[in-house]
């Protein structure tokens, strides 16, 4: 995890340093990347066991509504094999999000951002030919930065703090995501 901070870190300042200032931001975004997730769920109840989740894909696209908010959505996926001995069950997440972002403008080519979605998050766990997904109200606070490459190109970087509400109780898992963003 050190070496991928270290990376992206490196990235972000050469790339930030070649961005160009652009005045008006695009009106729609487009947005499709990679996801790293963390279940602190299962980190509690077994820490022999991985509780990260690092096969994940996000999709996400917005509007800008009016100077510095827009209204986003996002549909997100991560699995892993949980590693015990015997089967092994397979845990699939996906969300399906929306909400607002705040932007807080664009100074040398960085767009930093906050933003809340709320919406669902659906877990499937299968083992063998048996699977079980259950449904429940998820919301996400997180921050990030678009690395604008040009007014309709960039690179975002960004971190969220999904929080699922299940039978009383929340569900917690911090995630990173690094994403290509067209805007047009």
């Amino acid at each position: 995890m050190r070496f991928i901070a270290i990376i992206l870190l490196l990235i972000s300042t050469s790339v930030a340093s070649l961005f160009a200032q652009s005045p008006d931001p695009p009106r729609y975004e487009a947005a499709v990347g990679y996801q790293f997730m963390h279940d602190q769920d299962i980190a509690k109840q077994d820490p022999d066991l991985s509780a990260n989740f690092p096969a994940g894909w996000l999709v996400s696209g917005g509007v800008r509504l009016a100077g510095a908010l827009a209204a986003i959505g996002e549909v997100t996926t991560t699995s892993k094999t949980i590693d015990i001995p015997g089967d092994k069950p397979k845990v699939r997440v996906s969300t399906f999000m929306a909400g607002p972002r705040f932007a807080a403008g664009r100074h040398a080519g960085l767009s930093p951002f906050g933003q809340v979605l709320f919406g669902s998050a659906r877990a499937t766990t299968s083992l063998l030919s048996v699977s079980e997904t259950v449904s429940h109200f998820s919301y996400q606070p997180g921050v990030g930065v678009d690395l604008n490459a040009s007014g309709r190109f960039g690179i975002r970087i960004e971190g969220d703090y999904r929080v699922i509400r299940v039978s009383g109780h929340n569900s917690k898992e911090p995630r990173f995501v690094a994403a290509a963003v067209v805007g047009f």
